[in-house]
């Protein structure tokens, strides 16, 4: 079995019932990690994967609140006597991940977030696909500058996450007819995300990065009237779906 799950739907916000931004993907029980903010690795144990069964994060940006436990993600695999990590963990992202990881390794030391047992594999991801082993992801440049979405296909479905975005073309043409769609809906106000519903005719959009309350009967409700044929949720911290 397969499945998608939100670890963290929040923002920069501190807030108890939402961690920052994190989406857990287990594709056969590969995981791949898409962004690591405050609060995930915890969020991580809470949805039942140990730390050192991660092997690939992917980071959208470079905004703290999508990268800032990865800090003590890397120093639990180096350190941790419960569960040391043996294997390689893969970072993949935009140009510029390779200095920060570089330069977290010079703030804290080697010693401290990685061990010579294991390599940290950074990977620059400067096309509009990558793959992970045998999988192929979509790695797509959406406003504001320096963000990306993620989309795959998984048997015979397409997913797609935003990371961050503002209400777009380029994000309608990103997320057009995929079956689950988990979108940014911080930075975009409730009529835009109706909006984004009705062009995109995305299946199932999850609306996350949350930093106000949202309605999601209200939208579905003004989506539906406006031709829009699938459903609006609003995400929750683990919740998961069977993909």
């Amino acid at each position: 079995m397969s499945t998608i799950t939100l670890l963290g739907t929040g923002t920069c916000q501190i807030e108890f019932e939402r961690r920052a931004s994190s989406v857990l993907l287990d594709l056969e029980g590969m995981y791949v990690l898409f962004d690591c903010g405050h609060g995930v690795v915890q969020r991580l144990l809470e949805a039942g994967v140990r730390h050192n069964q991660l092997e690939h994060i992917v980071l959208s940006h470079f905004h703290p609140d999508h990268v800032s436990d990865i800090i003590p993600f890397l120093q639990a695999g180096a350190w941790s006597q419960r569960d040391p990590r043996t294997t390689d963990i893969h970072i993949y992202g935009p140009t510029g991940v390779q200095k920060i990881i570089d330069g977290l390794l010079q703030v804290f030391g080697p010693g401290s977030l990685q061990q010579p047992s294991y390599k940290i594999v950074v990977h620059e991801i400067t096309q509009q696909q990558f793959e992970i082993g045998s999988h192929r992801f979509d790695f797509v440049s959406l406003p504001p500058a320096g963000n990306h979405g993620l989309r795959f296909t998984w048997n015979g479905k397409c997913y797609a996450v935003t990371g961050d975005s503002h209400f777009h073309d380029d994000e309608i043409t990103f997320l057009r007819d995929v079956d689950l769609a988990i979108i940014d809906s911080g930075h975009i106000e409730d009529r835009e995300i109706v909006q984004l519903a009705v062009s995109s005719q995305a299946k199932t959009i999850v609306c996350s990065h949350l930093y106000r309350e949202i309605d999601a009967k209200q939208l579905q409700a003004q989506a539906a009237g406006a031709g829009y044929r699938g459903t609006i949720l609003v995400g929750r911290d683990l919740m998961s779906f069977v993909i």
